[in-house]
Order: structure tokens, then sequence, then C-alpha cells
């Protein structure tokens, strides 16, 4: 047969174990301390993701209004036409003499000057000894 409580004044503090009424009770803190430590493990996730990933590269993407003209040159493949006796060539071709001497390319190479090794003698404690 369980036993009355003892009287008590209100906001005294009970046995223990047993919940507190009145303006003294607390709410359960489980909830934030489970919110908290959710937020830790993705605020760590995130700095070690940005860490040991390398960053990418931006890439501009080049938007073409209508009024200016395209940003993009495109090569156009170069077509050599042999014009016989008599012909002329189209407006705006580029005409090459074939008796003219074809542009020659020379690379010439020039040897390094030969570097010469220094040697820094130091002491233990770092100090140079001429």
């Amino acid at each position: 047969m369980a036993r009355p409580s003892p009287s008590r004044s209100p906001g005294m503090p009970g046995r223990p174990g047993e919940p507190v009424q009145g303006a003294g009770a607390r709410p359960d803190p489980t909830r934030m301390r489970l919110a908290l430590g959710v937020g830790g493990i993705a605020a760590l996730s995130a700095l070690i993701t940005a860490i040991a990933v390398p960053p990418t590269p931006l890439v501009a993407t080049l938007v073409n209004t209508p009024t200016e003209p395209p940003l993009v040159s495109q090569q156009r493949p170069i077509t050599y036409v042999q014009l016989t006796p008599g012909q002329t060539p189209p407006p705006g071709a580029t005409v090459i003499d074939a008796k003219a001497p074809k542009p020659i390319t020379i690379v010439t190479k020039v040897p390094a000057p030969a570097q010469r090794t220094v040697v820094v003698r130091t002491t233990q404690s770092g100090k140079v000894i001429p």
C-alpha cells in the first residue's frame, strides 16, 4: 500500500525522479540536442567536402544579343584553286603567285649558359659560414 506524500509547499523540489509541478518545470532538452547534433554533423560534412573536393573552374556562359555580332569565331577551311590562263579570281579572293617563293620557318636552337652550382655552408643554428 502506497503512503500518501507529505504535504509540501509549491515550488519545493520533491524526491529524485519525481516530476516537479508548478513554475519551476523545465522542458525536455532532448529534441533541441538532437536538432543541434544533426545541424553540427551537416556543417562538418559541408566543411570536409569543401576542403577535400578540388574547386571546379567557373565556366562563363556567353549570351549573345540579337544586336551584337556573335562572339564565337569559326575558322573556315582554306580551299586552294589553280586558275587557268585567262581566268579571273572571284571577288574578295586572295591571289597567291605560283612563282613566289614559299615562306620558310627557321628554328635556331641556342644552348643555355651552364649554371654554376652554389653551395651554402651553415652551422647547426643556421648561421652562414663564409
